[in-house]
C-alpha cells in the first residue's frame, strides 16, 4: 500500500467535529482513564492511513486540527498528572498536621499543670486534661483573656511580658487552692501575636510554707527577744560597708539599747552604735570578728564584757563568714549573755583551786600519816620478829604471837586504806616490767599456803601450758590482787578447797589474753549482794566483818587495779556453793620461751594419779618444761615394756613404780618421806618450782645457777661488805642494825645526812642504805650530793643506794630515782624482804671486803646462837604435850630457817608446823624431836653448802 503525503490527506469536517467531541466529552484525559470510543475507527483512518487500501487526503485544516487535538490530549495528561501529585502533597501536609497536632497535644497533656492554648479573639484552641477539669470549674481560667486584669496590661503582654495574676480555684476534687495564672503571647515567625498561652500553678503549699516560714520567723523572733541572745546576718559589700540581712534579739539586756538602734535607715550597721556599749578593754579583740579580712569558712569567737541593762554582762559572741553568689562577704553571729556561765565557771574554778589545795593537803596528810604510822609500826613489827628469836616461855611466845597477829592485821587495813587512798587521788602508778608467770604465782600462792593449811583447805594451783616463760606488767600489783583474792577466798572457806588457775584465752603473738581465776568451795554470796562487793568498805552481810574482819576494800582495790591495766574483773557466786572471781588481762610477751632448766627438754613422763585436777595442773607444768606427757588413769593397766624418763604416782600406789622403768616420783598432799631414794612432790599447793625441783632431784640433775640464788628457793646468798645506814629513828636504828648483823653484815648506823656524806668520802662501803625524810639533810639532797661527788671524783664504781620510806605515796619512788637511789624499800622493813634487796644489789665478786666479817661464819655462829635455846625450848615443849609452846618455838625457828639455804630442811618445819595447827596436832608432836636433831646437826656443819 502506497502512503500519501501527511498534507495531502483528506479529513472531513464532520470527522473533525466529531473527535472534538470525544475530546471534550472525556471525563478524565489522561491514558489511565481514556474510554474506546464509537467513533475509534474513523480516527484510526485518519491517524493511521496506512491500515487502509484507500488513500485518503488530509486538508490542512485537518491536519492543524489534529494536532490540537493531540496537543490538548498531553495538556490534559500533565494537567491530570499534576492534580494527582497536588493531591497526594496535599494528603502529606494534611497528615504532618494531624501529627503535629498529636505532638502538641501530647506535649501539653504531659504537663502535670493546667496549660491552655487560646486564639488571638481569646476563644480556647487547646488544653491539656488538667487545664480542661479546672476550666470546668472556674470560668476565670476558662476564658482569662476577657479578664479585666489581662485587659489592663494587654499591651504589655503583647509586647513580651508574661502576666501573673493571683486567684482562688476549686480542683476537681472540690477543694480552694491558691494558684497564679500565667498568660503569654503566641508569636509567629514574624513576631506576630497568634495567640495566647495561659499556665495555672498551685502555689497553695507554697504559701503555707511561707505562711509557716513567716510564723517560724515570728516566734524565732519573739523568743530571740526573751532571751538575752542577739542574732545578726550581714552582706558586706566592702570593707566597713555592711548592710543588715536580719538583725533579731533582746538587745536591750545584753548592751541596753533597741536592736533597731544597730543599724540605719539604708540597712547598714551601726558599728560605732556597738562600740560604744563594749568595754574598752575588750573592744580590740572583737572588732575583728565584725570586720572579717576574708572569707575564711573558720568559726570564730570571743568572750567580752559589754555594758547591758544591769550593768557589766560578759557576752559570748561566735561569727563565721562565707562567700555569697554575687561575690559580696556574708557575715553570720550572734551574741549571747555568758554572765551566769562565767559566774559558774568562775565557782567551778574556786571549787576546783579548793579541790586541788584539798587533795594536795590530803596527799600531804597521806604522806604525813605513813611515815608517822609506819615509822613506829617499822619498830613494832621488826621488834617483834627479833623479840621472837630471844629466850622467851610458853605464856610469853602466845603473847607475842598474838601481838605479832594484831600488828600484821594492822598492817594490812593500813595498806588497804592507803593503797585505796592513793587510787581515789590517781596517785597511783603502774611499774611494767618483765616477769616470770609461774614465779610469780608460786610465790603468791605460797604466801597464803599457811593459812590454807591452818583451815584445813585443799589449796590448788594450776597454770596453762601455753602461758609465756615472761609477761610484761607490774608483777607486784598483780601479786597483790592475787593475794587479796586468796585472803578473801581462805578467809570465807571453812572447808573444801581454794584454787588459783592462770588460763590463755588468746594470743596474737605480741600479747597474750589470760584469765586469772580464783575458786573457793566458801559460803558463798547472795545475788542480791554481789553488785555492791566492789563498792569501797562495803561487805555482803554486816556480820562478816564482825566474824572475818576485814575493811571491805580488798575487792574495790582490785577492781581499781585492774581497771588500771586495762582489763575487768568479774565475779560469780552461788550462796552455800562458793564463788569464783575471775581477772582478764591483756599482757605483752616479754620472752616467749619458758625458763625451765634445758636437761628436761625433750623427756618423756607418764603421769598416773587419781586426782583429776592434781594431773592436769602436773601435766600442764611438764608440758611447759619441755616434756612430752602421757595420762593413764590408776584403773588403767600399764602396757608392758612401758619405759619413760619419770613416772608420777600416788603414795598409796605400790604397784605402778615397778611396771614400769622410769624414776618414780610420789605425789601427795603431805608427802612422808619414808626412803631417802623416793622423790615426794607436796600438791597442797603444786607448784612450778616444786615440779621442777622434784624432777631434777629425780633424774640426779642439777638446778640451774640461778635457779639456786633465787630468792624462791630458799637461799639467802652470802652478802659482803659494810653498810652505811643513815635513820634518825633511834628504834629503827637498832632495828636495821640487828637486821644487818642477822643477814651477816656489818654496819654503821649515822642519824642524818651531813655525818654520812662525810663517812662515805672516807670510803669502804658496799652499800648506803638511808631514811628520804631527815632534818638538816634528807636522803634525797644526801643522794643527790653523794652522786655529784662520784662525778667530780670520776668513780668507776657507782654505790649502790637503797632509800627507805614509809611514804604511801607512789611518787617517792620517782623522787627516789630522781635523786640518785637506785631502789627503795618500804617500811616496816622485814627480815625476808631486805635479804633479797640486799642480795639484789650486794655483789661479792666486786664490792670491796674492807673490815667485812666472813659472812658465811658470822652468819652460822649468829644463827647457833640465836636457835639454840629455841631449839632446846622445843625439845622440852613435846616432851611435856604443851602444843601451844611447841607452836611459838617452831614459829621462831622458821624465821631463821631460809638462812641456812637448805630447802628440803625449811619445807619439812613449815609441814610440821602446818601438821601441829592441823586436826591431828597431837601426834605431829612425835615429830618434833626427830626435827630439832636434824636440825641441830645441820647448823653444827657450817661448811656444808
Amino acid at each position: 500500500m502506497n502512503a500519501q503525503p501527511f498534507s495531502r490527506m483528506d479529513f472531513p469536517a464532520d470527522r473533525a467535529s466529531a473527535m472534538l467531541t470525544v475530546v471534550r466529552s472525556s471525563p478524565d484525559p489522561g491514558p489511565a482513564t481514556a474510554k474506546p470510543c464509537r467513533h475509534a475507527p474513523a480516527l484510526g483512518v485518519l491517524a493511521m492511513p496506512w491500515f487502509s487500501n484507500e488513500a485518503t487526503a488530509l486538508s490542512p485544516v485537518a491536519v492543524v486540527v489534529t494536532i490540537l487535538l493531540m496537543a490538548t490530549a498531553v495538556l490534559a495528561f500533565v494537567l491530570t498528572w499534576l492534580l494527582q501529585a497536588q493531591v497526594r502533597r496535599n494528603r502529606q501536609l494534611k497528615a504532618q498536621l494531624q501529627a503535629q497536632q498529636a505532638l502538641q497535644q501530647a506535649t501539653l497533656d504531659a504537663l502535670p499543670f493546667p496549660v491552655m492554648l487560646h486564639g488571638i479573639d481569646g476563644q480556647a484552641v487547646a488544653a491539656n486534661p488538667p487545664g480542661r477539669a479546672v476550666a470546668a470549674r472556674n470560668e476565670a481560667v476558662a476564658d482569662p483573656i476577657r479578664s479585666t486584669v489581662f485587659i489592663a496590661r494587654k499591651d504589655q503582654v503583647l509586647q513580651g511580658e508574661t502576666l501573673r495574676h493571683d486567684l482562688d480555684i476549686v480542683t476537681p476534687d472540690g477543694e480552694t487552692h491558691a494558684s497564679q495564672l500565667w498568660i503569654h503571647a503566641l508569636r509567629d515567625e514574624r513576631g506576630q501575636a497568634r495567640g495566647y498561652a495561659s499556665t495555672l500553678l498551685d502555689v497553695s503549699e507554697f504559701r503555707d510554707a511561707e505562711q509557716a516560714a513567716r510564723q517560724t520567723e515570728q516566734r524565732l523572733g519573739d523568743m530571740a527577744q526573751r532571751m538575752p541572745v542577739v542574732v545578726i546576718a550581714m552582706r558586706i559589700a566592702s570593707p566597713g560597708a555592711a548592710q543588715v540581712a536580719f538583725l533579731a534579739g533582746d538587745a536591750r539586756a545584753l548592751f541596753n539599747i533597741d536592736a533597731g538602734e544597730l543599724r540605719d535607715p539604708d540597712d547598714a550597721f551601726r558599728l560605732d552604735a556597738l562600740r560604744e556599749r563594749i568595754h574598752p578593754d575588750d573592744w580590740p579583740a572583737l572588732s575583728p570578728l565584725l570586720s572579717p579580712g576574708d572569707d575564711s569558712a573558720a568559726t570564730r569567737a570571743v568572750d567580752f564584757r559589754a555594758f547591758g541593762l544591769d550593768g557589766l554582762r560578759w557576752v559570748h559572741a561566735t561569727f563565721a563568714s562565707r562567700r555569697m553568689a554575687d561575690g559580696s562577704l556574708g557575715l553570720m553571729g550572734y551574741f549571747i549573755d555568758t554572765t551566769e556561765q562565767n559566774l559558774r565557771s568562775e565557782a567551778l574554778r574556786i571549787a576546783r583551786d579548793v579541790a586541788e589545795r584539798a587533795s594536795k593537803a590530803k596527799a600531804d596528810f597521806l604522806a604525813a600519816m605513813s611515815h608517822e604510822i609506819r615509822t613506829p609500826m617499822n619498830g613494832v613489827i621488826g621488834m617483834l620478829e627479833l623479840l621472837g628469836r630471844t629466850p622467851v616461855n610458853g605464856e610469853q611466845r602466845e603473847l607475842l604471837r598474838a601481838v605479832d597477829e594484831s600488828a600484821s592485821a594492822l598492817l594490812q587495813i593500813l595498806n588497804d586504806i592507803l593503797d585505796f587512798s592513793k587510787l581515789e587521788a590517781g596517785d597511783l602508778r603502774l611499774d611494767a616490767a618483765p616477769f616470770d608467770a609461774r614465779q610469780w604465782l608460786d610465790g603468791a600462792v605460797a604466801t597464803m599456803a599457811v593459812a590454807a593449811r591452818a583451815k584445813g583447805l585443799d589449796l590448788r594451783l594450776a597454770t596453762d601450758a601455753a602461758v609465756a616463760g615472761q609477761l610484761r606488767g607490774d608483777g607486784q600489783r598483780l601479786r597483790q590482787i592475787l593475794i587479796n583474792l586468796l585472803n578473801n577466798a581462805i578467809k570465807f572457806t571453812d572447808r573444801g578447797s581454794v584454787s588459783a588457775t592462770l588460763n590463755v584465752l588468746g594470743d596474737n603473738g605480741a600479747q597474750q589474753h589470760l584469765a586469772l581465776s580464783v575458786t573457793d568451795t566458801g559460803i558463798g554470796i547472795a545475788k542480791d549482794k554481789q553488785d555492791t562487793l566492789f563498792k569501797p568498805f562495803a561487805q555482803a552481810e554486816t556480820w562478816t566483818s564482825r566474824r572475818y574482819g576485814g575493811t571491805g576494800l580488798g575487792l574495790a582495790i582490785c577492781q581499781q587495779l585492774v581497771q588500771l591495766m586495762d582489763g575487768n574483773i568479774e565475779l560469780r557466786s552461788e550462796e552455800g556453793v562458793g564463788t569464783t572471781v575471775t581477772v582478764q588481762l591483756r599482757l605483752p610477751v616479754a620472752e616467749r620461751a619458758t625458763d625451765a632448766p634445758a636437761s628436761l627438754h625433750g623427756r618423756h613422763a607418764v603421769v598416773r594419779l587419781a586426782s583429776a585436777p592434781t594431773a592436769s595442773a602436773l601435766e600442764q607444768y611438764l608440758r611447759a618444761a619441755g616434756m612430752s606427757v602421757e595420762r593413764i588413769e590408776p584403773t588403767t593397766p600399764l602396757r608392758a615394756g612401758m619405759a619413760a624418763s619419770l613416772l608420777f604416782i600416788d603414795a598409796a600406789d605400790d604397784e605402778s613404780a615397778h611396771q614400769i622403768h622410769a624414776r618414780v616420783v610420789v605425789v601427795a598432799d603431805e608427802p612422808t618421806p619414808t626412803d631417802a631414794d623416793v622423790t615426794w612432790l607436796g600438791a597442797q599447793p603444786l607448784t612450778w618450782r616444786a615440779v621442777i625441783s622434784a624432777c631434777l632431784h629425780a633424774l640426779e640433775l642439777e638446778e640451774p645457777r640461778h635457779w639456786r640464788d633465787h630468792p624462791s628457793a630458799g637461799n639467802v646468798p652470802a652478802l659482803r661488805g659494810r653498810v652505811l645506814v643513815v635513820e634518825d629513828h633511834p628504834v629503827s636504828q637498832r632495828l636495821i642494825a640487828r637486821q644487818l648483823a642477822l643477814l651477816g653484815l656489818a654496819s654503821e648506823v649515822v642519824d642524818n645526812g651531813h655525818d654520812a656524806l662525810e663517812m662515805l668520802t672516807d670510803g669502804g662501803y658496799a652499800l648506803l642504805l638511808t631514811d628520804c625524810n631527815m632534818p638538816r639533810m634528807s636522803g634525797h639532797e644526801l643522794a643527790r650530793a653523794w652522786r655529784a661527788h662520784e662525778a667530780d671524783a670520776g668513780a668507776s664504781h657507782r654505790l649502790p643506794i637503797l632509800a627507805m620510806t614509809a611514804s604511801a605515796l607512789s611518787s617517792e619512788t620517782a623522787r627516789a630515782k630522781d635523786a640518785g637511789m637506785d631502789d627503795v624499800l618500804s617500811k616496816p622493813l622485814q627480815l625476808a624482804t631486805l635479804s633479797r634487796k640486799l642480795a639484789q644489789w650486794l655483789d661479792p665478786t666486786t664490792l670491796p671486803t674492807r673490815d667485812a666479817p666472813p659472812p658465811q661464819h658470822d652468819l652460822r655462829d649468829l644463827l647457833a646462837q640465836e636457835t639454840e635455846r629455841d631449839l632446846h625450848d622445843l625439845g622440852q615443849h613435846a616432851a611435856r604435850h604443851d602444843l601451844t609452846a611447841a607452836r611459838q618455838s617452831l614459829h621462831r625457828l622458821l624465821g631463821v630457817l631460809p638462812l641456812l639455804g637448805d630447802v628440803a630442811l625449811a619445807q619439812e618445819g613449815e609441814r610440821l608446823y602446818e601438821a601441829l595447827h592441823g586436826p591431828d596436832s597431837g601426834s605431829a608432836l612425835t615429830g618434833v624431836a626427830g626435827f630439832s636433831d636434824r636440825l641441830a646437826r645441820r647448823l653444827a656443819m657450817p661448811d656444808r653448802p
